[in-house]
C-alpha cells in the first residue's frame, strides 16, 4: 500500500499506443477513488543517471476555460489588465500539461527530507499560487494573503482535519501541517468563488508537480520496481510501472487525451 488516501474528481483512463491517455472528466466535488481505477502502463527502461523523470502531455484539444467575472470585487478586477480565464487544464503550446502530481505509490522507506523547508500557498491577484501544492506529512504549509482584500481559505480535507482560515489583511500568514497522507484536497475561497487550488500530502518525498512545459523529475530512487501515478484534479489518474536499475535513468511519459 502507498500510505496515501485519495480524493479526486471523476476521471477515466484508456491506454494509447505510446503512453497512457486519460479521458477528460467534468469538474465536480472530490470523491474517494479505488487504486484499481487506473490502468498500468508498460515497463520503461533508460540509462544515464539513477532516477526517474519525464513529461505529461495532452493529445487533441484540451477542455476550454471559462471567463472569470471579478466585478463583485473592484480590487480583484483592477489587478488584471485583461480578462482572466479559468483553465482547470493548463496545456502549453507544445502540449505539456502543468499542475499534475507525479508520485511513487510504492515508495521506498526514508527518502529525501524537506528539513525545515516550508511550502507556500499564496493569494495574489485574487488567485491561488500555486494552483497545486504538494507537501510531506508534518511539513509546514504557509498560507499567505498578498492581496489588499479579504480572503478565506477553506481546505476540505477528508482524511486530515478540515479547516477554514479567514485572512482580512495583506501580508497575514497562517501556518498549518497535515498528519496523514491525502491526495487531492480541494481548496476554495468562499468570498471569491473562482479561486481554487489543490493540496497533496504525502508520507514520503518521492513526488513532483509538473511544470508549465509538462516536465517533472522525481528524486533519486534506489534500484527497484515502482508504480508511478500521475494525478490531475480534472483529468483523473494514470499509472505506469517502471524498473530502475543501477546507474540508469527512467524516462516516463504520460499522455492525457479527450
Amino acid at each position: 500500500m502507498d500510505g496515501e488516501r485519495r480524493t479526486q474528481r471523476a476521471g477515466a483512463s484508456t491506454p494509447l499506443a505510446v503512453a497512457l491517455a486519460l479521458a477528460a472528466a467534468g469538474a465536480g466535488l472530490a470523491v474517494a477513488r479505488s487504486p484499481g481505477d487506473a490502468q498500468p502502463g508498460a515497463f520503461v527502461h533508460g540509462r544515464v543517471t539513477l532516477g526517474a523523470e519525464g513529461r505529461v502531455t495532452f493529445a487533441g484539444t484540451p477542455p476550454a476555460g471559462s471567463p472569470i467575472d471579478m466585478s463583485a470585487d473592484a480590487y480583484c478586477r483592477e489587478q488584471h489588465g485583461e480578462p482572466v480565464v479559468d483553465r482547470p487544464v493548463r496545456v502549453g503550446p507544445d502540449g505539456g500539461v502543468a499542475n499534475v502530481l507525479v508520485y511513487v505509490r510504492n515508495a521506498p522507506s526514508g527518502g529525501p527530507s524537506t528539513g525545515d523547508a516550508e511550502a507556500i500557498l499564496d493569494q495574489s491577484g485574487c488567485m491561488y499560487a500555486p494552483v497545486v501544492v504538494a507537501v510531506r506529512v508534518g511539513q509546514t504549509l504557509v498560507i499567505r494573503n498578498s492581496d489588499q482584500t479579504l480572503h478565506n481559505v477553506r481546505v476540505a480535507a477528508q482524511v486530515n482535519r478540515a479547516f477554514n482560515v479567514g485572512q482580512p489583511l495583506k501580508g497575514i500568514e497562517s501556518h498549518r501541517s497535515f498528519e496523514r497522507g491525502e491526495i487531492g484536497i480541494p481548496v476554495r475561497c468562499d468570498i471569491h468563488g473562482w479561486m481554487h487550488s489543490t493540496i497533496h500530502v504525502l508520507a514520503h518525498g518521492f513526488f513532483a508537480v509538473s511544470h508549465e512545459d509538462g516536465r517533472f523529475a522525481l528524486p533519486e530512487l534506489p534500484p527497484g520496481e515502482y508504480v508511478i501515478e500521475a494525478w490531475h484534479a480534472t483529468l483523473g489518474t494514470a499509472e505506469r510501472t517502471v524498473t530502475v536499475t543501477g546507474g540508469s535513468r527512467v524516462e516516463i511519459a504520460f499522455e492525457f487525451g479527450g
